[in-house]
């Protein structure tokens, strides 16, 4: 699972991960057995199209453990793109699949949203075709705007019932907001935006016949039954997507074809890590491309990407891109692209990933204003710990930790475990908690 992960594709500012569905019910599992928080989001068209207008909901996206691909325009898209999905997965079919999981495993859980009618009934048709499914509670709220809802009543709720597994039913963009404002206060999991599915469960709305959810129209059936209410949208994410996505797939498109096998050196200058990207940027060196990067960022290096010897670079590694400009801003590090091609640049433009990060025509120019920018480090306190990245002690504050695990465990997809043995520094003796990230290569 952990190399599918790693492929992810970029349409429009959010990277989508190349997963099926049992890959899916796999990682819920990985996730709720480490505890902490996840969030996964269920991504359309709708999805797109918002956050091509909405800066908050595309850093939302970018922070979700899990986006995946709930609309066949996506999977489409992505064959386009040279970077193919391999199947759609609809939150209207995964809330059944958790159902199941569930009633074998005894996972709790929660429904938060829809109307009352559609979330009792949702939770009816769980009991009745999955007896030992374990609903640890649910709540529907009156209908408001975001900063108007009663958040202290929603979570002290979900707090009592301890779910594993958290149901959001507010729709785009509001639910993956919502779990996004929250995320260090929710303990659960796994929490999902299932829109609609509610809905469909409780037969408030019936589900488009199958033919039509592989053809792609299903939006034309759900269109039938709810018009006044989805017409104008579906036509204003159309008119979205016409106008932005084909400039993504005509630049990719002008790319030379991918035929030199991409290759990454690197070198430290003062407080920047430069990675030295000559040939593709695709494929099979995007695992080391997300290795040598996220562990610099977690070094408390700003990095630097020479693309002036990069033929070509894939929708793939702008998915890795995303999730890298994300852990760098997390971390309040600059990421620095010197050297690239004007028609590089225009795939960025046109994949929405400008101006996510810096430029600069030249390597040696990124790192003279890394250094005027220059920041210092605050040193250790009393109250710090280290990670262990490659052999490399890295100190950190312990109030990070939690969120330090998390990104790395979604990161670099790898296996981490923490203990709390001393650790030595190379001026005293800490003491305190540690991570060991397993890393590849």
């Amino acid at each position: 699972m952990a190399e599918s992960r790693k492929r992810r594709v970029a349409i429009l500012g959010v990277a989508i991960d190349n997963l099926t569905m049992h890959q899916v019910l796999d990682a819920v599992e990985s996730q709720i057995a480490k505890g902490g928080f996840h969030q996964i989001a269920t991504a359309n068209a709708d999805f797109i199209a918002n956050s091509v207008r909405d800066e908050e909901l595309r850093e939302v996206l970018s922070g979700c453990d899990i986006v995946l691909p709930d609309g066949m325009p996506l999977v489409w898209a992505s064959r386009f793109l040279g970077a193919r999905l391999g199947e759609r997965v609809a939150g209207a079919d995964l809330v059944p699949r958790l159902t199941k999981l569930s009633a074998e495993r005894g996972y709790r859980i929660f429904l938060l949203g829809a109307s009352e009618e559609s979330s009792a009934g949702t939770a009816a048709w769980m009991r009745r075709n999955f007896p030992g499914v374990c609903i640890a509670g649910r709540y529907s709220p009156r209908i408001q705007p975001l900063e108007k809802m009663d958040h202290e009543c929603m979570l002290a709720c979900i707090e009592e019932a301890r779910p594993d597994i958290l149901l959001v039913a507010f729709g785009n963009p509001k639910q993956e907001k919502w779990i996004a404002m929250h995320r260090n206060r929710l303990k659960v999991p796994v929490c999902i935006g299932v829109g609609g599915s509610f809905d469909f469960l409780s037969g408030r709305f019936r589900r488009a016949p199958v033919w039509m959810q592989q053809s792609g129209l299903e939006w034309l059936y759900r269109t039938m039954q709810e018009p006044s209410r989805l017409a104008k949208r579906y036509f204003c994410n159309a008119a979205a997507l016409l106008r932005h996505l084909p400039a993504q797939l005509v630049w990719m498109a002008v790319q030379p074809k991918p035929r030199t096998k991409g290759e990454i050196t690197t070198a430290t200058v003062g407080n920047a890590k430069i990675l030295y990207i000559r040939g593709d940027l695709t494929g099979p060196v995007l695992p080391q491309f997300d290795v040598e990067v996220s562990g610099a960022i977690l070094s408390r290096l700003h990095v630097v990407l020479d693309l002036s010897q990069t033929t070509y670079v894939g929708a793939d590694a702008l998915g890795s891109l995303i999730h890298v400009i994300n852990l760098a801003r997390r971390w309040r590090r600059d990421l620095w692209v010197a050297g690239t091609h004007p028609n590089l640049v225009r795939v960025f433009r046109a994949a929405q990933l400008r101006p996510s990060f810096r430029v600069a025509s030249k390597v040696s120019e990124a790192l003279r204003r890394i250094e005027a920018d220059l920041i210092p480090v605050p040193p250790l306190d009393e109250d710090s710990a280290f990670i262990q990245v490659r052999g490399q002690s890295i100190p950190v504050c312990t109030q990070e930790m939690p969120e330090l695990y998390r990104q790395v465990q979604m990161f670099m997809q790898t296996t981490v475990t923490v203990d709390t043995l001393p650790i030595a520094s190379s001026d005293s003796q800490q003491r305190g908690s540690s991570i060991r990230a397993s890393l590849p290569g």
